[in-house]
């Protein structure tokens, strides 16, 4: 992680995000390791849990995950996921408060619909909505229909997570190499059958990033910031993975390469009962005990 930390720094890449629930707070410890020298460089995004909403556990939530990250102030303090039973006017008093008290700089929210998109920025006022971390990639576009035309009217910057669709875009993955972990089995998507039906978008993203010598996740990832009030967040593990994001940014696809993208991606379904096999299969991998090696 720190290698790849000071990786994206070179690339001029200073965007940070985490959440509260990620490992338990390890991810903001390591966050925090990771920043510790060069905070001015950095914008730290982090999210706290749905539970811990109330205004005590609000503020206190805050004050842990800035502790964990090492920072007097947050930049960006987002609710990670909406919840009915604690009323978005009383949370979003607390985090007014919050940034009344300087612990906070920016508040934004992740998972939102419209309708508690709305509901939240009418709470927060006078101050402005930041942000909403959504789901977003060419595969995942049902927010162009609502929330996207509004966030870009209102001024709030959609944080696309999953940018790849799980690695989906990258080419990574088809009907002849399927994953093995149980998280991307759980997702009917890598069945056979499905991997088999993005052969399309697959050949597509492949052509276009040729045209362009870059790579089909570079291609994916400026489909995405292309959009107005749209930014990427794709996971980095390794320098070599902030250095392939990294090539998604100064230059930008043609209107007929983004329309041929859209078309290809538009035309794919995906058939749910097919990927009840594969996940079956992935948890009997997981459960069956591995062999173990005897010495002789």
């Amino acid at each position: 992680m720190f290698a790849a930390f000071q990786k994206a720094l070179e690339f001029g890449v200073n965007f940070v995000d985490t959440a509260e629930i990620y490992g338990w707070g390890r991810s903001e410890r390591l966050v925090g390791e990771a920043i510790r020298g060069h905070r001015d460089e950095v914008v730290i995004a982090t999210k706290v849990w749905p539970w811990n909403l109330t205004s005590g556990r609000l503020l206190r939530a805050a004050d842990r995950s800035a502790r964990r990250l090492g920072v007097d102030v947050i930049d960006l303090y987002q609710i990670h996921w909406p919840n009915p039973i604690f009323p978005i006017r009383n949370t979003m008093k607390t985090m007014k408060k919050l940034v009344r008290l300087g612990k906070v700089r920016l508040i934004g929210i992740s998972n939102f619909n419209l309708p508690r998109t709305k509901g939240a920025q009418d709470a927060l006022r006078p101050l402005e909505l930041a942000s909403n971390q959504v789901r977003y990639n060419l595969m995942d576009r049902r927010i162009e229909t609502d929330l996207l035309p509004y966030a870009q009217t209102s001024n709030i910057t959609i944080i696309a997570h999953t940018p790849l669709a799980r690695s989906l875009l990258t080419g990574k993955y088809s009907s002849q190499s399927r994953p093995r972990t149980l998280v991307q089995a759980a997702s009917p998507r890598f069945s056979p059958r499905n991997l088999t039906r993005l052969s399309n978008l697959q050949q597509t993203i492949s052509t276009i990033a040729e045209g362009h010598s870059k790579t089909p996740a570079q291609i994916a990832l400026n489909w995405l910031i292309g959009k107005e009030n749209v930014v990427a967040i794709p996971g980095t593990k390794t320098p070599a993975h902030v250095a392939d994001s990294a090539g998604a940014v100064g230059w930008r696809l043609t209107e007929a390469e983004r329309k041929d993208l859209e078309a290809a991606a538009s035309g794919i379904t995906t058939d749910g009962i097919s990927g009840i096999p594969n996940l079956l299969r992935a948890i009997m991998h997981e459960l069956v005990p591995k062999k173990q090696s005897v010495r002789k």
